[in-house]
């Protein structure tokens, strides 16, 4: 594994002092799982939205969708 040296404001590393503190985990581990949960989460969305650009799917109007969700019966 990496080694990553960061600045980071004094309030930023006082809440995140505080969080691992109150899970009983070491700050360094905090701080790489909350930067892998975030790199994995944006990954995610930018797969999604690449897979929708190559594929696009024709748009709905509000009427139209209030039909297929059913409420306009």
């Amino acid at each position: 594994m990496a080694i990553i040296t960061l600045d980071m404001p004094k309030d930023i590393e006082a809440q995140f002092t505080a969080a691992a503190k109150a899970r009983g985990v070491p700050l360094s581990e905090y701080v790489r799982d909350f930067i892998v949960e975030r790199y994995q989460e944006e990954a995610d969305d930018l797969r999604t939205a690449n897979e929708r650009l190559a594929d696009p799917q024709p748009g709905l109007t509000s009427a139209q969708l209030r039909k297929k969700l059913g409420l306009d019966d």
